[in-house]
């Protein structure tokens, strides 16, 4: 076992990494896949209060460790020793990867195996990423780009970004409060969207050729699209409930084998169609117009 204590800026190498812990209470992070044939590098620029950043490498086993995640880490941050420090780490794309910061940004980018990622305040954001990915955090924003692989992505409080390309992929988000917006790029085919917020809007852009089952509902709020072809009405017929007003999206575009479902209790649900780009920009979009149905 190789083990390190840095109580300052630092520079690390190491061989024959295949997986990656990381546990940190405060500062940045930056985790990118690079490199080949296990080797890792962490790059240390600051470290803060009097506990030292503990490095360890062991049986293929990179950790990195700045303090504890512990069960009543809230209680624990305001009566406890602040301590801060700013990593960036460098494995192989390859590598698993399993990383948890207590407040603070963390960016996780390139990885081709499964990525876990935890936190409790902060924005978190993932781009290239090539297989399933868990993250979840209580206060900050999720943004996830270029996603390719199954995602799972949770916030209490915060918006969810996901711009997803991929076939048959499953992506999964949640919030409590906040909004969840998802891109769907040029050849995304089949993908399978489950949204779900209980006070916030679901926007959804997708290509014009779109092969979708959409059901969207929301208890107060309204339905808006751009597609034609979809039906937009009450969600239990004529049923009155009392200070609601619920509304369904519903119908298939397309051959229908990918599929939509969203749901709010208070927010707007809003399906948009976007031109095909020849050159696969994306960044072409079509329906800021969208009509109230």
């Amino acid at each position: 076992m190789t083990r390190h204590e840095l109580s300052g800026p630092d520079r690390l190498a190491f061989e024959g990494i295949h997986r990656l812990k990381v546990v940190t209470t405060s500062g940045r992070v930056d985790v990118v896949g690079a490199g080949e044939d296990g080797a890792a590098v962490v790059d240390v620029t600051r470290v803060k209060g009097e506990e030292p950043l503990v490095v360890a490498a062991e049986d293929g086993e990179l950790t990195v460790r700045h303090g504890e995640f512990r069960p009543n880490v809230l209680g624990w941050l305001m009566h406890g020793r602040k301590i801060e420090a700013d990593i960036s780490i460098q494995v192989p794309p390859d590598c698993l990867v399993d990383v948890t910061v207590v407040s603070g940004p963390l960016v996780v980018s390139n990885l081709h195996e499964r990525t876990r990622v935890q936190g409790v305040s902060g924005e978190i954001t993932l781009a290239q990423l090539h297989g399933p990915t868990d993250v979840k955090t209580v206060s900050g924003a999720i943004t996830a780009e270029s996603v390719t692989d199954d995602l799972s992505a949770h916030t209490v409080s915060g918006a969810i970004t996901v711009i997803a390309l991929g076939t048959q992929n499953k992506i999964k988000a949640g919030t409590t409060s906040g909004a969840i917006t998802v891109d769907l790029e040029d050849g995304t085919d089949a993908p399978r969207l489950e949204l779900n917020v209980v006070s916030g809007q679901v926007i959804v852009r997708a290509p014009e050729d779109a092969n979708l089952e959409v059901d969207m509902s929301t208890m107060s709020g309204r339905t808006v699209t751009t597609f034609d072809g979809l039906d937009s009405q009450p969600l239990f017929g004529n049923k009155q409930i009392p200070f609601t007003k619920p509304r369904q999206l519903s119908g298939r575009l397309g051959t229908g084998q990918g599929r939509l479902k969203a749901r709010a209790v208070s927010g707007d649900m809003t399906l948009l169609r976007r031109a095909v780009d020849p050159e696969l920009s994306g960044s072409d979009v079509d329906g800021e117009d969208g009509e109230d149905r």
